[in-house]
């Protein structure tokens, strides 16, 4: 039977590119290694073809470059082995990704049984192959330069779970909802085209890959989207309220996290995390112009939530994986105080408001959702209370027409 696969996260490797044969170093890569030892031991009673070809050999191939390996399985009586592996390399994985497993060991073509399938086609399925050749007695795999030197995410493993807020939601001035999903290579959008109407489908935005959201309206009811990966933070925004959008502009430099909140004026204030702690920049008037990045200090690499009191000062929440920190506006002028404890670290968290202005932010760990809340609207903080649900669940809080908070919380389980 196939072997068994790590549980990968959404994110994946792009199609291989094709990359023919170039030169002649017939060493076997280890990306071939690895995946040769890995279906022999999985497959007892097939054979191993060899990954190495001479140079002065044959025609081009990637076995000149060892890169590509034959598995000796054969279509008369071991056919079904054959398809079982091909099935599991070809699998669509629970994220949707098709041809997850064939894309994650950087599989740039297979040759089997008169059929050849690539990676740069995926949507062409397999196709006719006329090689002298019909590989009926073996699969041919050739591997990119990044599956064969073991520099994709099978070989790299699951990477750490990615607690970026991947999902921007927004109302129109017009009434109508708008949502905004970072992909692996861009932000896609869609909305609705009367309020409580029919939905657009999915297009694509632009914007930094596999980035971090926010999204906030302006005074005058423009909403404007923010987007932050490690390498770059960009900023669009509507060129008129309930229209089209402006193209992205640079507004920073990478980063790990970001929150935005409004001033008691109108005005954006904008907040992002990296390895020095949090930084901020705002509007320096309602709509208008951005006031250049501002330190903030506060814990690295945290994840973080903003929103103001009931009298209109800005609290900031920003929280990594050992410490939980809280700093606000000491004036509606825009001083701020420095950080205190808010509690121990976590994965996730969120704020709300209550119906009489009090806010309450709810915080995941590994023993689920917390919650702690003001005990007077802008006043101190009641202790942490625990409120169950999942364990480590990503977390939206919203408030309902009837001014109740709802809170929503979801792991990779449940």
């Amino acid at each position: 039977m196939a072997p068994t696969a790590p549980e990968f996260g959404p994110d994946i490797d792009p199609y291989a590119p094709y990359e023919p044969q170039r030169d002649c170093d017939p060493e076997a890569k280890p990306g071939l290694v690895g995946f040769r030892d890995l279906v022999l031991a999985a497959y007892p009673g097939t054979t191993n073809m060899g990954i190495s070809r001479a140079c002065g050999s044959g025609g081009q191939s990637e076995h000149k470059e060892g890169r590509a390996w034959d598995w000796g399985v054969n279509v008369q009586g071991q056919e079904h082995l054959a398809d079982d592996l091909i099935n599991w390399l070809h699998a669509t994985d629970r994220h949707g990704n098709p041809h997850a497993l064939a894309r994650r060991f950087g599989i740039m073509y297979m040759i089997w049984n008169r059929r050849i399938w690539m990676a740069n086609r995926p949507g062409a399925g397999w196709q006719p192959y006329r090689g002298a050749n019909p590989h009926t007695n073996h699969i041919h795999f050739s591997f990119s330069w990044a599956g064969a030197r073991k520099e994709t995410s099978w070989w790299k493993g699951p990477s750490a779970p990615d607690r970026r807020q991947r999902l921007a939601v927004g109302m129109s001035a017009d009434g109508r909802v708008e949502v905004f999903h970072a992909a692996v290579d861009q932000i896609y959008h869609t909305y609705q085209h009367e309020p409580g109407g029919t939905w657009s489908g999915w297009r694509a935005f632009g914007g930094p890959a596999s980035a971090a959201l926010a999204l906030a309206a302006s005074p005058d009811g423009r909403l404007e989207l923010f987007a932050m990966n490690g390498d770059t933070f960009m900023h669009r925004y509507q060129a008129k309220v309930s229209a089209e959008w402006a193209d992205w502009y640079a507004f920073g430099g990478g980063g790990d996290h970001l929150a935005v909140s409004k001033n008691h004026d109108g005005r954006l204030e904008v907040f992002a995390s990296n390895a020095d702690g949090v930084h901020h920049r705002w509007h320096n008037t309602p709509g208008g112009t951005w006031h250049d990045w501002r330190p903030l200090g506060g814990p690295a690499g945290a994840r973080l939530a903003a929103a103001p009191a009931s009298d209109g000062r800005i609290e900031v929440f920003a929280m990594n994986d050992d410490i939980f920190r809280h700093t606000c506006q000491t004036d509606l002028a825009g001083t701020w105080r420095e950080w205190v404890d808010f509690g121990l670290g976590g994965e996730h968290l969120s704020v709300a408001k209550n119906r009489d202005g009090r806010l309450e932010v709810f915080a995941t760990n590994d023993s689920g959702v917390h919650h702690r809340w003001q005990n007077v609207p802008a006043g101190d903080w009641h202790d942490w209370q625990p409120l169950g649900g999942p364990v480590s669940a990503r977390l939206a809080v919203v408030e309902s027409h009837d001014e109740r908070i709802e809170v929503f919380a979801m792991n990779d389980d449940i």
